[in-house]
């Protein structure tokens, strides 16, 4: 036999193995899912360097370059950078622009000029901004902004004409003149967007692998282990023949190559669907770019490819390893019990929760005590988790004794003697979900003041609003936004003089005494606990208030000016959209216009975007250590399907492989998923309790759903599986 048909025979000794071993079938579909996870795994971190690639050359793309820079080239344009704000979500940048010649080069993703009082806007501005009327708050829509010119499909910005043309500004800091847009032309000035509310690149790379990649290698450790005792004995016997190491390694490679090929080509269709269209991914709201996707088409091809290649090669080294000497007849040490660690775990969650009790909310060691509570509570839960699957062992044996369910007496006989491998199985899915749940209720802990902006919110809604202009106005602009803004409220302007520590309310009489204000000719310093509670609140943002009568414009339009403060007499909500209109069409540059404090809250805007990515990556990464764990509990459960048959001719029927297919797969999952979530939940109790939390019961329920839909394929899948087992036992006096 030459050595080529030799490797064949080898192979086809290796398949043959794999289909007529006792859990092959399950071994097959564990692989192929193991596979298709890495490929995934490989696939995200691809597309991930790549939308942030792609974001950041379109970013410097349209970047502006002044004219100090290039002083050599004409003068083109006028260009400023503002940002804005849709109600609940974070800011994004509003560019205003104006030509200075004919021939001024357009941005990236603009066709056309627009004309003075026009805007340019993105296809997601429009959408999400459709409830506010945003078409019509810069001016005329002339246009939307091409994806060339946005970071990311999906992002929110505008080109806006101003109807009166800003002054150029040739030299010092508020220099606006550019000559073009582009790294071509030289160092470009920062026009970032979409990707300011985005974290560092590395911190969604370390999401990838640590909620992707990570239940992966759990997947393929436990498909590569699944009957490994069959494959041990093969493996001595064919050493025993002289086999050599190579030849064990064809073997298992004709074993394992069906099913890691296949699992590449699951994974390839989804890889090949994304070079195709462009992909808006659920929960987060994100639109991946077919042109980011395109450019990164070789590495995104060759991630199935080297999933394919690890598995295999993690299957020829696990087949490798396992062959192991003889054993010694050496009595081997007896394994520590887990009742000590499994009575601490009780300990551990009574200090995660009631532990910060004892020091001041919102401190350092309120969060330390919390956190070493977690920690404590994550290392001793697989421990409680083996004693409780051994004392609910043998409580379902005494009930399938005394209900004469034979089913429920076998399993329950068996989790009460031999714990650990329920325990194996369920305690990864347990902590996971647990440790899921924190990860997402820290996202809350970052951005005191934009919780403290929430608050105040919350205590007096959009009944005072502040509004600053972009940029230096004249009182005539001032009494232009008033008229047109106002329609009942009142306003007042907030100053802060030179050398003075605080601010100064000036206004109208009328406007003073709508919050209870005195309406002194100078400067008098507010003395007392302010009636109204907006003043509260403006006190608690900006220190000591005084007040004075005078003239909103004036005193608006004045060097030392912060703003303004719109106030609604009857402490209705303003309109937050029209007020925004009117600035606009008021002030060169528009104007910031929020409610007070709301300058914070994009902090806790992007915190939470954060949190839905971990949400989204954390439920497939709970689903995929799922079927890690219900792939190891029937493959547990096969290994002894011979032992059971037997019980199928004394019961008289094969029904009760059902009972302990469920009993060992399908309720512990469950029961994983259920405690693994209280327990998160219950420990979070201190990080959550100021209201900031991003665990909501949608997540919750959603990581059951994935969890129970396999557990319930799984029970279904190992019970026919075990029935067949049965039916094809034969008693041969063993």
């Amino acid at each position: 036999m030459s050595a080529l048909d030799r490797r064949r025979h080898l192979l086809r000794i290796g398949k043959a193995a794999g289909r007529r071993a006792e859990s092959g079938g399950m071994r097959f579909l564990a692989l192929l899912c193991a596979t298709a996870s890495l490929a995934v795994g490989l696939a995200a971190f691809v597309v991930v360097h790549a939308s942030y690639a792609g974001q950041e050359s379109r970013e410097a793309a349209r970047g502006p370059v002044d004219r100090v820079v290039r002083p050599d080239l004409p003068a083109a344009a006028v260009w400023e950078k503002g940002y804005d704000s849709l109600q609940g979500s974070g800011q994004f940048p509003v560019f205003f622009i104006s030509p200075l010649t004919a021939d001024a080069p357009l941005p990236p993703g603009v066709r056309e000029w627009p004309e003075p009082g026009e805007a340019v806007l993105s296809p997601a501005l429009l959408r999400s901004g459709a409830s506010e009327k945003i078409a019509e708050r810069y001016g005329r829509l002339a246009g939307i902004i091409g994806e060339e010119g946005l970071a990311d499909p999906e992002e929110r910005a505008v080109y806006v004409r101003p109807l009166r043309e800003p002054t150029p500004v040739t030299e010092g800091p508020d220099q606006n003149v550019i000559v073009g847009y582009g790294q071509d032309l030289g160092q470009g000035r920062n026009a970032a967007g979409a990707s300011q509310d985005y974290k560092a690149q590395w911190v969604f790379q370390s999401m990838v692998a640590g909620l992707l990649l990570l239940p992966a290698v759990v997947l393929l450790t436990v498909a590569v282990r699944s009957g490994s005792q069959a494959r041990d004995r093969r493996t001595a016997l064919i050493a025993v023949l002289g086999g050599s190491a190579r030849d064990r390694a064809l073997i298992a490679v004709g074993e394992a190559w069906r099913a890691t090929c296949w699992g590449g080509v699951l994974a390839f269709l989804p890889i090949l669907g994304s070079l195709v269209v462009s992909y808006r991914l659920p929960w987060v709201g994100f639109t991946l770019s077919l042109t980011d996707t395109q450019r990164a088409l070789v590495p995104l091809l060759l991630a199935p490819l080297c999933a394919v290649a690890l598995v295999l090669v993690v299957a020829v080294v696990a087949d490798q390893v396992s062959r192991r000497p003889g054993r010694s007849t050496r009595p081997a040490a007896a394994r520590r019990s887990p009742v000590l660690w499994a009575v601490l775990c009780p300990v551990m969650i009574l200090v995660a929760v009631r532990g910060p009790d004892f020091v001041t909310p919102g401190t350092s060691a309120y969060t330390l005590i919390n956190w070493c509570g977690v920690a404590g509570t994550l290392a001793t839960l697989p421990a409680a988790v083996a004693v409780g699957t051994s004392k609910l062992g043998g409580l379902l044996a005494r009930a399938g004794r005394s209900w004469g369910r034979p089913g429920l007496l076998v399993a329950g006989q068996r989790a009460s003697s031999h714990p650990r491998p329920i325990a194996r199985m369920t305690a990864g899915v347990v902590v996971a979900l647990t440790l899921l749940v924190q990860i997402v209720a820290w996202q809350g802990l970052f951005g005191s003041q934009a919780q403290a902006a929430e608050a105040t919110k919350a205590r007096i809604g959009s009944s005072a609003l502040v509004v600053r202009p972009g940029g230096p106005t004249d009182s005539a602009s001032v009494s232009s936004f008033l008229r047109e803004s106002l329609q009942g409220a009142a306003a007042l302007a907030l100053v802060s003089p030179p050398g003075a520590e605080q601010l100064v309310f000036t206004g109208p009489c009328e406007s003073l005494k709508l919050m209870h204000l005195p309406c002194p000719a100078s400067v008098t310093r507010l003395e007392g606990v302010p009636r109204d509670p907006r003043v509260r609140e403006l006190i608690q943002w900006y220190g000591d208030v005084a007040v004075q009568r005078g003239d909103v414009a004036e005193a608006a339009a004045s060097a030392d000016a912060q703003g303004l403060v719109m106030l609604s007499p009857e402490r209705e909500d303003l309109s937050v959209p029209a007020i925004k209109r009117a600035a606009y069409r008021a002030f060169p540059t528009g104007a910031h216009v929020d409610s007070i404090g709301a300058e914070w809250l994009p902090v806790a805007v992007s915190n939470r975007d954060q949190g839905r990515w971990i949400a989204l990556l954390g439920l497939v990464g709970i689903g995929i250590l799922a079927a890690a764990a219900g792939f190891g509990g029937l493959t547990e459960m096969l290994r002894h399907g011979k032992a059971l048959a037997p019980l199928s001719v004394l019961t008289g029927n094969r029904g009760f492989f059902w009972n302990i297919a469920a009993w060992t797969v399908f309720v512990p999952l469950m029961l994983a998923a259920l405690v693994g979530e209280f327990v998160g939940v219950w420990i979070a109790g201190p990080t959550t309790a100021n209201g900031a939390s991003f665990v909501s019961g949608t997540f919750l329920a959603l990581s059951a759903a994935v969890v129970g839909v396999l557990s319930l394929l799984l029970w279904l899948w190992g019970a026919t599986l075990a029935v067949r087992q049965a039916a094809d036992w034969r008693p041969r006096g063993d």
